[in-house]
C-alpha cells in the first residue's frame, strides 16, 4: 500500500491517498501564526489502520516547518499529540 498525504490549501485540509484514492483527511483553519486542526474523517474501508495518526503527524510537522503553532479542536489530534509530546510545544490554547 502506498500513502500520500497533501495539503490542499484551496480546500484547507490534509488528504491522504492509499493507492491513489483518498482514504481521508484532515481538515483546518488557518489563523494568525497558526492553524486550527479541527476535524479527522478516514473513510471506513481504511479505519482501524492508523491513519489518523498519520495524517496528524504530517500536519504537525509541516506546521512546525512553516513556523506556525497549532490549534487542536479534534479530539483524534488531541489523542494524537498526548501519546506523541515531541508535538506539545506546538500547541497553543484555542
Amino acid at each position: 500500500m502506498t500513502h500520500d498525504i497533501r495539503n490542499d490549501t484551496g480546500r484547507n485540509r490534509y488528504i491522504l491517498t492509499v493507492d491513489g484514492e483518498e482514504a481521508g483527511y484532515l481538515s483546518y483553519i488557518p489563523c494568525t501564526g497558526a492553524v486550527d486542526l479541527e476535524h479527522t474523517e478516514i473513510a471506513e474501508s481504511h479505519a482501524g489502520q492508523g491513519l489518523a495518526g498519520e495524517l496528524a503527524r504530517h500536519a504537525l510537522s509541516d506546521i512546525r516547518d512553516r513556523g506556525l503553532n497549532a490549534m487542536i479542536t479534534c479530539p483524534a489530534v488531541a489523542s494524537f499529540v498526548a501519546k506523541n509530546p515531541e508535538f506539545a510545544d506546538l500547541v497553543v490554547e484555542p
